[in-house]
């Protein structure tokens, strides 16, 4: 009798580890393109971007929050605010309207300055050279973090976060910023951080995190929200996924955040040293491992917008910013929506 019964606890332990694995993600693993050894970013590099001509663009250039710089075709300056308190973190580039490139007019980044609590609105010129000016500012931003761009109305969505070691609601919201530089706040929540539409922009994604008398978050979860075509405004807010639940990482950070053009969500977890993928119905469909701790941001940019490239800290030299690279089979977001255009 109880060799039968010891067979039938091992025969239980095998099906439960046989379920258990049978139901783990994929694995794939990011290939280093720019190291400690070649980088000319800082520690603080974030904001990664894509231009229509799929070039990627990250901040803190020569150690310098307040200067843009490629990460592709080549590592060059790109802009450099003309103030020192200046602090870019997110950016995204915008679609050209006939009367910008009749005004001579290259490329158009916003990005959020973080120090002096704006939008920044950058105009580069068919000559190379680079203007700045003020797109959107109210009294309610909060350490403006990341954005997204609807491309049917123009509207902006905004995260910020005041980080300290024992958060609340209104440390972080949500933010909107009409075409014409008006702006308001739409909701109050703790740190807000990545940002995302999906790709027809009926809805709108936001991460949110908290600590309790702690460096390190006791949550970190990505709220979907209803978004409405007119008025711009977000409701109907629901849980898409709480890292607690899912695999206990609720202490690594959520990052930025991007979609494909199927809809599929791409999540940065720093201190995780991974991206995870869900499906718009909330199931995890991979992860990527890289060769650093610290994503802070990603896009999808190249040829065909089917590179993901990962910024953060690098491993061996923490006063320098790496990037890995992902080639994906779905195109990115914002590579198609200023490809549509």
């Amino acid at each position: 009798m109880k060799f039968h019964i010891l067979i039938l606890i091992c025969s239980i332990i095998i099906s439960v580890a046989s379920a258990i694995d049978h139901h783990k993600p994929t694995t794939f693993k990011s290939t280093p393109f720019i190291n400690s050894k070649d980088s000319k970013f800082g520690p603080l590099i974030e904001g990664t971007s894509v231009n229509k001509a799929g070039e990627v663009f990250a901040t803190s250039f020569g150690n310098k929050s307040s200067q843009i710089a490629h990460i592709t075709p080549e590592q060059t300056l790109y802009h450099a605010s003309p103030r020192d308190t200046t602090y870019f973190n997110g950016i995204r580039f915008l679609p050209l309207s006939k009367q910008d490139e009749e005004a001579g007019i290259k490329n158009i980044l916003l990005a959020t300055n973080l120090i002096e609590e704006e939008i920044t609105k950058i105009m580069e010129m068919d000559d190379g050279t680079t203007k700045q000016e003020t797109f959107c500012k109210d009294d309610s931003f909060i350490k403006p973090n990341d954005l997204t761009l609807s491309k049917s109305t123009g509207r902006i969505y905004i995260s910020g976060q005041n980080y300290s070691t024992t958060t609340k609601i209104g440390d972080g919201g949500l933010w909107l910023c009409q075409p014409d530089g008006k702006a308001m706040q739409l909701l109050k929540l703790e740190r807000t951080n990545g940002v995302e539409l999906s790709p027809d922009e009926n809805f709108l994604y936001v991460s949110e995190g908290a600590n309790r008398n702690s460096d390190f978050a006791i949550s970190n979860k990505i709220w979907k929200f209803k978004v409405d075509h007119v008025t711009g405004f977000v409701s109907q807010k629901e849980l898409f996924v709480d890292f607690e639940k899912l695999d206990g990482t609720q202490t690594w950070e959520i990052d930025g955040i991007r979609t494909d053009i199927e809809g599929n969500l791409y999540v940065t977890r720093y201190f995780g040293q991974k991206i995870v993928t869900f499906s718009p119905n909330k199931k995890v469909l991979f992860e990527i491992d890289l060769s650093f701790k610290n994503p802070t941001n990603l896009e999808f940019a190249g040829k065909n917008g089917k590179t993901l490239f990962i910024v953060g800290k690098c491993p061996d030299d923490e006063t320098k910013g790496c990037v890995d690279k992902f080639e994906n089979d779905i195109p990115g977001r914002a590579f198609t929506y200023l490809n549509a255009h």
